[in-house]
């Protein structure tokens, strides 16, 4: 006599649900890892340029501006090296050099703030001019809508986007906890 056979199929999808939810969930958490790692690379390299031409306050401002906090912040002479942590990531990075300005009239922190922006962008950030102070940019109009969309994702901000919609600025640090700007 043969035993009946209903019933076993279900034991085996019920197994495999579990194997697959269990690779989906996996999969998120690997890509959500690999994007903060990412994401603390970048915060990290602008955090060390700035750092380098401003020091501590230029590189927490940096750090905040692309979406991570300064761990760790060291300089030795020229050399600054700074750790900056994203989520669950952290990445350390380093720069040499301190002059305010760059050539083009540039700071560190902008010259940061302008890579991001490029990665976000797909392109280099066409500049019309660059402020005298070195922190800000104005750019053609035509560009003003894409860079406007991106900008405060890559640290730069418009101070009167309603006035001078093609005129940006180094994001300004975020709040501190209780709503006071930090020191600087």
């Amino acid at each position: 006599m043969r035993k009946s056979q209903n019933g076993q199929v279900l034991p085996l999808v019920a197994l495999l649900l579990v194997a697959v939810g269990g690779a989906a969930m996996l999969t998120v958490r690997l890509g959500g890892l690999s994007t903060d790692r990412g994401r603390a690379s970048a915060a990290a390299d602008a955090a060390a340029l700035a750092g380098a031409a401003e020091g501590h306050d230029g590189a927490a401002r940096l750090a905040g501006a692309n979406g991570g906090r300064l761990l760790s912040y060291r300089r030795d002479g020229d050399d600054t090296e700074v750790r900056v942590g994203v989520g669950r990531a952290s990445a350390t990075a380093r720069a040499t050099g301190g002059a305010a300005l760059a050539p083009g009239g540039q700071t560190a922190a902008l010259q940061a703030v302008l890579a991001r922006m490029a990665q976000l962008l797909g392109r280099p950030v066409p500049i019309a001019l660059v402020h005298s102070d070195g922190m800000g940019i104005d750019v053609a109009p035509a560009d003003a809508d894409a860079v406007g969309r991106l900008g405060e994702a890559g640290g730069l901000c418009r101070p009167r986007g309603d006035t001078q919609p093609t005129r940006f600025r180094v994001c300004a640090p975020p709040p501190a906890p209780g709503g006071e700007s930090p020191e600087r």
